[in-house]
């Protein structure tokens, strides 16, 4: 049996990739991996019964240990393995513990162990894509625990490409910026986004992007000329401007945070 498995797929850029790759030529099944069953049994009503709902919390140790179980009962031909779970950034240093924690084991060890489990169960040519961020690019002041764990993720891809070399798999981390879903919908007008910034994208151009980049075996994909031109500006520009850059240009840009870590 050949599928594909998205977390964070219940929206977002998680679900876009759900609609960009629904019509793959020989995939059996795409398993929509998040934590709340109703929202993935919308994506089969949605896309079709070729979706199948795995709810699952990639942050809880129990869960992941019972999904890498079921891939051994099952033994599937993984074709597309896509991390797409995460989390809001926080835009405070004073959040409540458990927020900041549950930051990091989201966008950073949950996906690393969604690696780790479906990996052996991919082969030559299968795909492996991993959506960090731009925040990855440099420290981001007032945003540290969410841009350490893009970071981890990013380098943690960049490591694996190596490490599985003899595999030949098609490795990439995706970097965007600011993309408009509903991750920038809340507060009283859902409908409209809380933060605007110069830069911002869609879902659908971000996994359009990085499913292109990922097909041709790309380490990394820049999913906007803006983030693109972040990266190496980021890599040759002295420490102190881009940590300045960071925290008055980016930073200061959006709302303040309430005590849950919450834009406001």
């Amino acid at each position: 049996m050949n599928i594909i498995i998205v977390t964070g797929a219940a929206g977002g850029i998680g679900k876009e990739f759900i609609r960009q790759l629904k019509n793959e030529k020989g995939i059996d099944e795409i398993w929509a991996i998040g934590r709340t069953l109703s929202k993935l049994e919308a994506l089969t009503e949605e896309f079709g019964k070729k979706v199948v709902p795995v709810p699952l919390d990639v942050t809880n140790d129990d869960e992941l240990i019972a999904f890498q179980n079921t891939l051994k009962e099952k033994q599937p031909n993984i074709k597309w393995l896509i991390n797409c779970a995460g989390t809001r950034a926080l835009y405070k240093t004073d959040v409540p513990l458990p927020r900041m924690l549950a930051t990091i084991r989201t966008n950073c060890v949950g996906n690393m162990a969604m690696c780790y489990i479906c990996v052996p169960y991919m082969h030559k040519g299968d795909h492996l894509l991993n959506v960090s961020s731009a925040a990855s690019f440099q420290p981001l002041p007032f945003n540290n625990s969410y841009a350490a764990s893009k970071v981890a993720l990013r380098f943690f891809t960049k490591g694996l490409e190596r490490e599985l070399k003899d595999k030949k798999l098609k490795i990439t981390c995706c970097c965007p910026g600011w993309v408009d879903t509903e991750l920038m919908h809340f507060g009283d007008d859902e409908l409209t986004p809380i933060i605007k910034l110069p830069g911002v994208t869609t879902g659908p151009h971000v996994a359009k992007k990085a499913i292109k980049d990922c097909r041709k075996g790309k380490s990394i994909c820049f999913p906007t000329l803006k983030v693109h031109r972040d990266y190496y500006l980021t890599k040759y520009l002295p420490g102190k401007v881009v940590l300045w850059y960071a925290e008055h240009i980016e930073c200061d840009n959006v709302p303040a945070v309430d005590g849950k870590g919450i834009l406001t």
